[in-house]
């Protein structure tokens, strides 16, 4: 019994994962850690900062999430493109948040457009 002890202790350790869960929480982690501490980052860690996040993205779509959940997941994914992107584009903000007014403006229309 001793012999298989391990085993079943280990078998039960990984039974308690969940990969959905644990996704969700290392694009967590990478928006904290852009967000805290990206200021003193050079080329490379914004580099790996986007691969990090580019796999993260990947293995999201393996996993079905409640749409609270998927919900959260998309401020993440905000927050995370919104560091890159002024990286990316420098401080000047204004042109990007002109762009997403119009962007809501548009769906609006949209949807009017549709009836809904």
């Amino acid at each position: 019994m001793k012999k298989f002890l391990p085993l079943l202790l280990l078998t039960l350790l990984f039974a308690g994962c969940n990969p959905a869960q644990s996704t969700m929480n290392d694009l967590e982690k990478l928006t904290e850690r852009i967000e805290n501490k990206s200021d003193k980052w050079s080329a490379a860690d914004w580099d790996d900062a986007l691969m990090h996040y580019s796999e993260i993205c990947e293995t999201l779509k393996r996993y079905d999430y409640t749409p609270e959940e998927t919900r959260h997941i998309g401020e993440l994914k905000g927050r995370c493109k919104a560091k890159f992107y002024k990286h990316q584009f420098g401080t000047d903000m204004q042109d990007a948040t002109d762009a997403f007014i119009e962007l809501g403006g548009a769906i609006e229309g949209f949807l009017e457009g549709l009836g809904k």
